[in-house]
């Protein structure tokens, strides 16, 4: 499929993103597309109002223009979705559809492994199972909501119209007030045995110190969110390394990116 044709799918998935709906792989990819295209971003920006605004209220209006092309946008997606695919509710829209694949999932697991426990054993045994499995399913919720709050903040920071952004190969490097994002979204699989590794250099500083490793999706897409105080760093790298890493880098970096 040439380039206009795939840029012209991804559009359309735009407007299903605005409205919470799309699985967590295929999110990435579209907000890595939004990150690195100004159209996409406008349209984001512009569908997210309308979409907000008929959740708070039916009564609120909302631009017959906008709301028009998101209709658009919908239904040419959904002319292209599989048989068997359904339509989510607005609850669970209000909610990234990860969650609901695999949140929820692992949760009616759990619930279905406390009602069988109850068959099998007697009241006191059954009540001492059902509390351990809450107990594991409060963890994993909590882990959920930590997941989904820091995604809400990159994917804020990374539209955000205040952020610093700078080209670099295959994506941008985003920066908004103290964090540092690498937004990639045809960044080549590197090779066998090998990982992409982010460094970070102090303002002022001679040399590099060793950040996170990754490794881009099927598509290319892959969105970083650096562990340092951006207000602290003066530029920012990416190579190609062994699996862990390494301490300092052992190939040319992929490029050097100074933060001014």
């Amino acid at each position: 499929m040439n380039e206009p044709a795939n840029r012209a799918e991804l559009m359309e998935s735009v407007a299903l993103y605005a409205l919470g709906v799309l699985p967590r792989e295929e999110a990435a990819l579209i907000a890595a597309f939004i990150a690195n295209d100004l159209e996409a971003r406008r349209e984001y920006l512009d569908l997210r109002a309308a979409a907000d605004a008929l959740a708070h209220s039916a009564e609120e209006p909302v631009d017959s223009a906008t709301s028009s092309r998101m209709k658009e946008r919908l239904m040419a997606r959904v002319r292209a979705t599989p048989p068997g695919e359904t339509v989510r509710t607005r609850a669970q829209a209000a909610y990234p559809a990860w969650i609901w694949g695999s949140g929820l999932a692992t949760a009616a697991a759990v619930v279905i492994s406390v009602l069988t426990a109850a068959q099998d054993f007697n009241l006191r045994a059954d009540l001492r199972t059902a509390q351990s499995r809450i107990q594991v399913l409060s963890a994993q919720n909590r882990q959920i909501e930590r997941v989904a709050a820091q995604d809400r903040r990159t994917l804020t920071d990374l539209l955000a119209p205040d952020a610093k952004r700078y080209e670099v190969a295959a994506g941008t490097v985003v920066v908004r007030r103290d964090r540092i994002y690498f937004a990639f979204s045809k960044l080549p699989a590197p090779p066998k045995g090998h990982v992409y590794q982010a460094w970070t250099a102090a303002k002022g500083a001679p040399g590099m110190a060793p950040s996170v490793t990754f490794a881009p999706n099927a598509d290319g897409v892959a969105v970083v969110a650096l562990p340092v105080d951006a207000t602290r760093v003066g530029a920012v790298a990416v190579s190609v390394e062994p699996d862990g890493g390494s301490k300092a880098p052992t190939t040319t970096p992929t490029f050097v990116k100074p933060l001014t």
